[in-house]
């Protein structure tokens, strides 16, 4: 069987890229290993001899010009890099022909051979690993079980595919829905490529195989769930919770989704995700010790200084998601917008033009309630002013103007700050 791999990463996460091959090809000679670059290579940032398994997706994949920009620009890096995914499969398959496929996010660390994954595809078209797989009366993960419903049942860091009619089928089905809807969006009930995934039981009943091997995609959201086992220097999982349950797995590969990796390079262990209370069990402290060395001898801090592309108009101007937003209710409303990073072009002039155009509009994307100064109080200041709006319209109609204010919580409604002739074509969107 032909085997491959791959990845998608920014130019910045090259070196990331490169310490997952490295993993891969200290237990597997026989996989060939693929890096999607989702960014562009400019002439002064002067990257001397990229790797022949560097491949820059927009010159690559089937993906019309116009339509690249378009998705690059409305979505965020994370959406765009899981958008192109199933783009990548298919370039892989017409081009390379391999029996199997896998596709590995770039902070993945492998730890043993593959073999396992890739003959199971001899009898399974897809392979899928779920977040969790043990069901407790009172849930003890530290990520609460709302999240895992926000962003689905599996967790797409890892996809297994089968050159085969039912992956194409998927893949075409797959990669219409992430040319528009791959964004991470509670409301719209988006969590960017991943949540489609739940709808491949009712599809693929027999093509379809959920693993649960706890070796495979060991990550932050399961720890609470999966113990390490060091045994004859090699590590295995089994279950922290069913302690009946004394199954051990061999260990295939970590998901350190999340971790500082500078701070891992320095043997510093420190979680520096927005979900910022996950446990980091004393089991678990020789796997990051062991990735650490992994990052110490790749190039991951060659590359990661490096810009990302798509954050900045021609210009040089940042790219808010307040702009992406209001760019996709635009294209939403078929207005042609070849090339938005472009400031000569009507997108941004209207931007500046109405005001929108502002520095520091990078803090914008990173506020939330758990970073605002004073939040209490402006919070406070807030209710006021509503309790006051409350006590002059009328219980009814108060209630009835904040449930309709629930639309104005989405940037995209607001494009009327950009098109003034969007309030003559206004029609309610959720």
């Amino acid at each position: 069987m032909k085997k491959i791999a791959f990845t998608i990463c920014a130019k910045n996460y090259i070196g990331l890229a490169q310490t997952l091959e490295s993993s891969i090809k200290l237990y597997n000679k026989d996989v060939e290993f693929f890096i999607f670059v989702a960014d562009e290579i400019s002439l002064e940032e002067n990257i001397k001899s990229l790797p022949n398994n560097v491949i820059i997706a927009k010159d690559a994949l089937d993906i019309p010009i116009d339509q690249w920009y378009q998705m690059c620009f409305k979505y965020s890096l994370l959406e765009f890099c899981t958008a192109i995914k199933p783009s990548c499969f298919k370039y892989i398959f017409k081009h390379l022909n391999p029996q199997g496929c896998i596709y590995f996010d770039p902070d993945i660390l492998v730890f043993n051979s593959l073999i396992g994954i890739y003959d199971k595809l001899e009898n399974y078209s897809i392979i899928l690993t779920p977040h969790i797989t043990s069901m407790e009366e009172e849930y003890t993960g530290k990520l609460n079980e709302q999240n895992l419903l926000i962003s689905g049942m599996y967790n797409l860091g890892f996809l297994a595919l089968k050159n085969d009619e039912y992956s194409s089928k998927m893949l075409k089905w797959w990669a219409i829905r992430l040319k528009d809807r791959c964004y991470q969006n509670v409301m719209e009930n988006y969590f960017t490529d991943q949540k489609w995934m739940d709808f491949l039981p009712s599809f693929f009943p027999s093509q379809l195989l959920i693993s649960f091997d706890l070796g495979l995609n060991l990550a932050p959201w399961n720890f609470f769930e999966r113990e390490i086992v060091l045994e004859d220097n090699s590590f295995f999982v089994k279950n922290r919770i069913e302690k009946e349950k004394i199954t051990l797995y061999p260990l295939t590969f970590v998901h350190f989704s999340g971790f500082n990796y500078n701070s891992l390079i320095n043997d510093e262990i420190s979680y520096a995700s927005v979900v910022n209370d996950l446990e980091i069990y004393a089991d678990l402290k020789d796997l990051l010790m062991v990735y650490s060395s992994f990052l110490k001898i790749n190039a991951f801090q060659k590359y990661i200084n490096l810009e990302y592309s798509y954050n900045y108009f021609s210009n040089h101007v940042f790219i808010s998601s307040v702009y992406r937003r209001l760019f996709r209710r635009l294209l939403e409303d078929n207005k042609i917008i070849s090339n938005p990073f472009n400031c000569s072009e009507q997108f941004y002039l209207s931007l500046n033009k109405n005001g929108l155009i502002k520095n520091g509009m990078n803090k914008i994307d990173k506020s939330s309630i758990l970073n605002v100064t004073n939040v209490e109080n402006k919070t406070l200041q807030i209710n006021k002013l509503l309790y006051i709006l409350y006590r002059f319209i009328g219980v009814k109609k108060f209630f009835q103007l904040v449930r309709l204010m629930r639309l104005y919580s989405k940037i995209e409604n607001h494009v009327f700050l950009v098109d003034r002739d969007y309030l003559k074509r206004f029609k309610i969107r959720i």
